[in-house]
């Protein structure tokens, strides 16, 4: 009996050990779980914190350098001549209009004194298109004037080309015997190419040979 009750306090002590145990697993166990969170939250705020770039940005992106002002249009005029303000809507308001285009070209020779270079420039090409070759006398005094813009000269001289012959090489001649003139070499040498001859600056035998050169070559 005495051996009885022995065994059943060592397998009470067996088994308090047992529960023990189990509880103390049990709390290492909550313990492990518990720092395992501890550590993942630490790493997942770390993930987030402002080491991190958003998806989008919340500084605003920087403004591209703001382009160049565009150059102010030339104002360059004669002395004494008031250029027109905003002469581009002047421009417009002739090109516009239902007037016929011997008037339209009468209006632009009108206002062309008192533009700037790039207005004279861009009114020359008009009037190359308005000016009909029987009413090309004003605009043959633009080209053979000396004291006219590089740029207005070129527009003219790429116009005069497509005029008939009896218009064209007396304006060429013209601008060849003044030295002067932007254009002097230019017509020279195109007098030479249509006459096929060259006579320095003889300017009698070059007027002599045009006015047969005509004779023979009517348009």
């Amino acid at each position: 009996m005495h051996r009885f009750y022995k065994g059943l306090k060592i397998l009470g002590l067996i088994a308090v050990i047992l529960i023990i145990g189990v509880i103390i697993g049990w709390l290492e166990t909550r313990k492990t779980s518990s720092t395992v969170e501890t550590l993942g939250t630490s790493v997942v705020s770390s993930s987030v914190s402002t080491d991190r770039v958003p998806f989008f940005s919340t500084n605003s992106r920087p403004r591209p350098p703001e382009t160049a002002a565009k150059k102010p249009r030339s104002q360059v005029s004669s002395p004494g001549i008031e250029l027109i303000p905003n002469w581009e809507d002047k421009l417009e308001d002739i090109l516009g209009s239902d007037a016929v285009e011997s008037a339209k070209a009468r209006q632009l020779l009108a206002i062309f004194p008192r533009l700037p270079e790039d207005g004279q420039v861009e009114v020359a090409q008009h009037l190359s298109n308005l000016v009909a070759d029987e009413d090309y006398t004003p605009l043959g005094k633009l080209l053979t004037d000396p004291k006219e813009s590089e740029g207005v000269l070129d527009v003219l001289m790429v116009d005069v080309l497509n005029r008939p012959n009896a218009l064209k090489l007396p304006l060429l001649l013209e601008i060849a015997r003044e030295q002067e003139h932007p254009k002097a070499a230019e017509a020279k040498d195109l007098l030479e190419l249509y006459l096929e001859e060259d006579y320095g600056t003889d300017w009698n035998k070059w007027q002599g040979k045009l006015e047969q050169w005509l004779k023979d070559n009517p348009d």
